[in-house]
């Protein structure tokens, strides 16, 4: 009897423990069911674990192993359960929490009742001289007629989430050289020093001589520098014409871990210190990936939307992919439902969605290309069930190593989503990867790597990938963030050795790396393109792979520095960050969607863009960014006296046409007047007013008068302005 009810007991709790990691596995992202996968390998080495850990968003605190992860909760659920498993709150926004999870706990994390759902951070990638002229950032920077004093983002925080920063680089103090304008990093990746208040990792530095004696975050690259640099680099010295757009700038940076979810802790850690100091705020996210719903619901764009409002931007690149065929889709009915393609090269590394209600079957194959037989095929997975699986290959398949499958129904938008990868140390000659997808009903979308792409390899029944909805997520699919693509500004440089290189792209084209939208759920992206292709700005002297690339050197208190050229929507997307920060100097509440009515009011359409409809398209978004009459606009947006700052002119002028020329007044006076002049000094046109209000606009008229020079001045009891007007 003893032995009976022994045996109970342990069918009971092995059930119980079965039952719990099913409800576990139900609660978690197809992506950590792959990580688990990989983990739980019964023939993995020290060095394999060591590797995909490498790749995983870990981080070691002594001796634990912690995983960066996304934590839906339920509805008002607290945390006192988690932090009691030893998970370690980062940020809450609404009901997503990021978080440090031990990695042998994540099973038991997910069964907790109060959570709904648990995804491991996802990879993100990271994707100027000439350049200010073609959208008129000269100007604005000049203070040229009609602006009468410059505008550089005095009073804005730029906040960059890179790496390979070199923080004592001349762009980053002022003009002059006289203040250093860096006022915070966070590098993500430092175990050595004290993290910032409120996280659980990394090393915060709070003041110049901590920044300045860190010197660098990495060797290996010059990104956050460059991206630095366009954004809001002000280096003037030895005649350097490769400043940036917003030099007057505050600059918070974080060099993060490179996961999704340290890129949300980035954005709190820059918002917050841009709080503390009581200044409106953009951040610049450089970056990009492929893996997520590309609609807008995926946790990084939820929780982004809901972080960003008056005084709080995000700007992102579009991606690099819009020459890449990294994307397949089909439409599913009755008499159509297979879609086949080849994953090159080998290995497969793709996330596929379906529709919300709709499933759909997946099967992957190793495909004889020479006598065109599969050698081996998998069983077909419903992409609806909660799957968890790990398939080991062996030589006699035509391929040795391992194939995961992970699938379930996302609870953000309850969408099928299936995720398979694979790792194999080698496939035999004349073999490739074969995925196929079934289903009678639905759209289903797949996107792979960047680093790999969809083929038919010419076999019929076979398809090719496309660079549709090529749109990246965590920088292009949100809905509040503003995304940005690349246009040619410049097509040649010459570096130090005196060799000059062509770069294959077309002025004032759209990039053809330039990712492409619409989102899946139709909305337009990118919102807006910049010069991006190519640009210079500043390097880390750190980085020693960058040589080809220098165009100038110049010495700075005895240390040599350097400006260099690179290209891609990571360019683009700091030179739209640093406009905004002008904007926002003009008006520090400005909010993402009264930014996306500017760039529909402002943005520049021309042979190259075509004619953009009012709603935009998703190549150019509203076209290309006008800095200059996008500044204008921006000041006539105050709703009353009170809202308007204390600007650095009190009179604009922006022409109507050809012939007349608009004035919108800053602030109000009495017996204002408005008298033209020609070269000559001859007085021919007169206005006069008793009283100005605040916003109100007039309009001089040069219409009938010759075609020429003039001057315009404007006096009253407080203003005295004078601006050349040019009639064609």
């Amino acid at each position: 009897m003893k032995r009976i009810t022994l045996l109970y007991c342990f069918f009971t709790i092995l059930f119980l423990a079965s039952a719990q990691a099913q409800v576990a596995s139900g609660k978690l992202s197809p992506h950590t069911k792959t990580f688990l996968l990989k983990m739980n390998q019964n023939d993995i080495s020290t060095t394999q674990r060591k590797a995909i850990l490498t790749k995983s968003a870990v981080i070691e605190t002594g001796v634990q192993e912690y995983i960066s992860a996304f934590i839906h909760l339920k509805e008002n659920a607290g945390t006192e359960s988690l932090e009691q498993q030893g998970v370690k709150i980062n940020s809450h926004t609404g009901d997503i929490a990021t978080a440090m999870i031990p990695i042998n706990s994540i099973e038991n994390i997910a069964s907790l009742p109060e959570v709904k759902y648990v995804q491991i951070g996802t990879p993100v990638n990271k994707k100027m001289d000439r350049a200010r002229v073609t959208s008129g950032v000269d100007k604005v920077q000049a203070g040229a007629s009609p602006l009468s004093a410059p505008f550089y983002g005095k009073g804005v925080v730029i906040g960059i989430i890179d790496t390979g920063f070199e923080y004592g680089h001349p762009n980053f103090y002022n003009k002059e050289h006289t203040e250093y304008r860096v006022k915070r990093v966070w590098e993500q990746n430092d175990t050595t020093g004290i993290a910032p208040a409120g996280f659980s990792y990394g090393t915060e530095l709070s003041n110049q001589n901590e920044i300045l004696a860190a010197k660098r975050d990495t060797t290996d690259n010059s990104h956050g520098t460059h991206v630095t640099g366009i954004a809001a680099g002000a280096d003037h010295s030895n005649n350097n014409v490769y400043y940036g757009v917003a030099g007057e700038a505050d600059i918070v940076l974080v060099s993060y871990i490179g996961f999704d979810t340290d890129v949300i802790d980035g954005i709190k850690y820059i918002y917050d210190y841009a709080t503390s100091v009581g200044k409106p705020c953009i951040i610049n996210l450089s970056m990009g990936s492929h893996i997520g719903p590309h609609d807008g619901t995926s946790f990084f764009d939820k929780t982004t939307d809901q972080m960003q409002g008056k005084g709080r931007l995000i700007v992102g690149a579009a991606g690099n992919e819009g020459n890449k065929y990294a994307h397949i889709s089909k439409i599913f009915n009755q008499t159509d439902t297979i879609c086949k393609t080849f994953l090159s090269p080998n290995n497969i590394a793709a996330d596929i969605w379906g529709e919300a209600g709709k499933d759909y079957k997946v099967q992957v194959c190793i495909y004889d290309t020479l006598n065109n037989i599969p050698i081996y095929s998998s069983l077909e997975y419903s992409a609806s069930n909660n799957l968890y699986k790990d398939i080991k290959l062996a030589r006699a398949a035509g391929a040795t190593g391992h194939i995961y499958y992970s699938s379930g129904i996302n609870p953000l938008n309850n969408k099928p989503n299936f995720n398979v990868s694979s790792e194999f140390s080698s496939i035999k000659a004349n073999c490739c990867l074969g995925l196929i997808i079934k289903s009678t009903e639905g759209t289903v979308h797949a996107w792979s790597d960047p680093y790999y792409h969809f083929t038919s390899n010419d076999k019929p029944e076979w398809t090719d990938g496309d660079n549709n909805v090529s749109i990246g997520e965590v920088g292009g699919t949100g809905k509040q963030i503003i995304s940005v693509g690349a246009y040619v500004s410049k097509n040649m440089f010459t570096n130090l050795n005196n060799e000059t290189y062509g770069i294959s792209q077309l002025l004032n084209t759209l990039a053809t790396f330039s990712s492409t939208g619409p989102t899946i759920d139709g909305r337009m992206k990118p919102d807006i393109t910049a010069p991006g292709s190519v640009l210079a700005s500043s390097l880390s002297s750190y980085d020693t792979k960058q040589d080809t690339y220098k165009v100038k050197e110049t010495t700075v208190d005895n240390k040599t520095y350097y400006y260099g050229i690179m290209g891609g929507t990571s360019m683009s997307t700091p030179y739209v960050t640093g406009v905004l920060a002008t904007w926002l100097q003009a008006n520090p509440n400005l909010t993402p969607n009264e930014i996306k009515s500017i760039f529909q009011k402002t943005a520049i359409n021309d042979s190259y863009t075509g004619d953009i409809l009012p709603n935009g398209n998703s190549t150019w978004g509203y076209g290309k960014i006008d800095a200059y009459n996008g500044l204008l606009e921006v000041i006539k947006q105050y709703t009353s006296i009170e809202d308007m700052p204390i600007l650095p002119q009190s009179i604009f002028m922006y022409s109507g046409n050809n012939q007349q020329f608009n004035f919108l007044f800053t602030q109000e006076d009495t017996n204002v007047k408005i008298n033209v002049y020609n070269v000559n000094g001859q007085q021919v046109l007169a206005k006069n007013f008793n009283e100005i209000s605040c916003k109100q606009e007039e309009t001089i008229d040069l219409n009938g008068l010759p075609k020429g020079l003039y001057i315009i001045k404007i006096t009253g009891n407080k203003l005295n302005q004078v601006f050349k007007a040019s009639t064609k």
